[in-house]
């Protein structure tokens, strides 16, 4: 049995292939022997299925043999010169490279068996739609590897000060780029597989040629779609937004994590996703707190007694940033001041720097607890609620409000504030 089918395998070759689409291989029938002939496994020959399935199988290997040797020889060729770019080439060949050659080989040497018309017919479009995939599976792979070169390559200098910005919004302009170099892809690819088809083909010249009513239904079916896809456009390019960049959309804080065709992902503070529209960044408002730079100020503010000493809670501030910010304080500024006063209490407001809003919040609720603690040991630190109460009166005199003041004995009394003091 093996040695037949070996005697199968050396004869192909040695077929001529045009005289075997010709005359349907009837020269390689005659060398068969008679137990392979005239059994019928579907619409083909048991020897022509034998011989299918040694030529997949055949086309395997050798496409396995002829990656590795294109791939040894591209690595050694990609490590002579200095650019990265051949690298990721040779990188996102790994896997898509074999299957065009498989392909190819497949579709050559199934002429050799005179399949039916039918049958090769259908070997050619399997052919066709893999040397398709394989070309996309290529192009997407190597799109995604650019993009993470060119971020990779940007990102290893010194991320600091402008630089910071520059970062995000090119890899904001990468992410979206590459979606849409993909979606692209995937489109041409799949247009391009359906076209083989004569019944998909008929069906998309009578949708072209009724386009009237059709036309105006997918049109306006498509309207939001299309305007999201523009929005996703117009944000890579005008950047309000960017990858890292920290805003408050929907009273919400957060990090914008991902930006995609459709929609923007933010990170909110409690680990939370926010889906937002892509078409919301363009026609509502919100808050950019990076958008020229990370550095940010934040406030604290506290309420305390009018016989506060400000001078000293202001030099304990200071004290603060300098010796307790753990690191938090930026070191570029700070200060103190009396922001408004109410009939009881003053309000202080404490104003410090960070580099960027997640040490803000940190930096804020520190220098808060740090100055009511230093406020509690002081003997007039937090407020306090005054009132003047006059003597006990005599029998049947009314017994003053607390927070009124007499001025005589008698019943002619003036009211004072609370918090006043004689």
């Amino acid at each position: 049995m093996f040695r037949r089918l070996a005697v199968l395998v050396l004869v192909l070759p040695s077929t001529p292939v045009l005289a075997l689409e010709a005359e349907g291989g009837p020269a390689l029938r005659q060398r068969l022997p008679e137990f392979l002939l005239n059994r019928p496994v579907w619409e083909v020959e048991l020897w022509q299925a034998l011989g299918l399935g040694l030529l997949l199988a055949g086309s395997v290997l050798v496409g396995r043999m002829l990656e590795g040797l294109l791939l040894r020889v591209s690595v050694r060729a990609a490590g002579l010169t200095q650019s990265g770019w051949d690298d990721q080439l040779v990188t996102a060949g790994r896997g898509p490279l074999r299957y065009p050659v498989f392909a190819v080989l497949v579709a050559s040497g199934s002429r050799l068996l005179g399949l039916p018309v039918s049958v090769q017919h259908v070997v050619d479009v399997g052919a066709r739609s893999i040397i398709i995939i394989a070309l996309a599976w290529f192009l997407m792979s190597f799109v995604r590897l650019a993009a993470r070169f060119v971020e990779q390559k940007v990102t290893s200098r010194t991320a600091t000060g402008a630089e910071v910005g520059r970062i995000r919004g090119l890899r904001t302009q990468l992410v979206v780029m590459r979606h849409i170099i993909e979606v692209t892809v995937v489109l041409v690819a799949g247009s391009l597989l359906l076209l083989q088809f004569e019944a998909v083909r008929n069906v998309g010249v009578s949708l072209l040629a009724s386009a009237g009513i059709a036309g105006l239904v997918i049109g306006l079916a498509a309207q939001k779609s299309i305007s999201t896809l523009l929005a996703g456009i117009q944000l890579s390019i005008t950047q309000p937004i960017r990858i890292g960049d920290t805003v408050i959309v929907e009273n919400e804080w957060g990090w914008v994590e991902e930006i995609t065709l459709t929609y923007v992902v933010v990170k909110v503070w409690d680990l939370r996703r926010l889906i937002v529209p892509m078409t919301h960044f363009l026609e509502k408002p919100f808050q950019n707190w990076s958008k020229v730079s990370p550095d940010i100020l934040g406030t604290a503010e506290l309420y305390v007694d009018f016989r506060t000493n400000v001078a000293a809670v202001r030099a304990e501030l200071q004290r603060i940033v300098q010796n307790e910010s753990q690191g938090l304080w930026d070191g570029k500024v700070h200060a103190l001041q009396v922001t408004e006063c109410t009939e009881r209490t003053m309000k202080l407001r404490a104003l410090v720097s960070a580099s960027d809003a997640s040490k803000a919040f940190d930096l804020r609720c520190l220098v808060r607890e740090k100055l009511i603690t230093f406020l509690q040991a002081q003997p007039h630190g937090l407020p306090l609620l005054r009132a003047e109460a006059s003597h006990l009166a005599p029998a049947g005199e009314p017994v003053l409000p607390l927070g009124v003041s007499a001025s005589s004995p008698g019943r002619g009394a003036h009211a004072r504030p609370v918090g006043s003091s004689e």
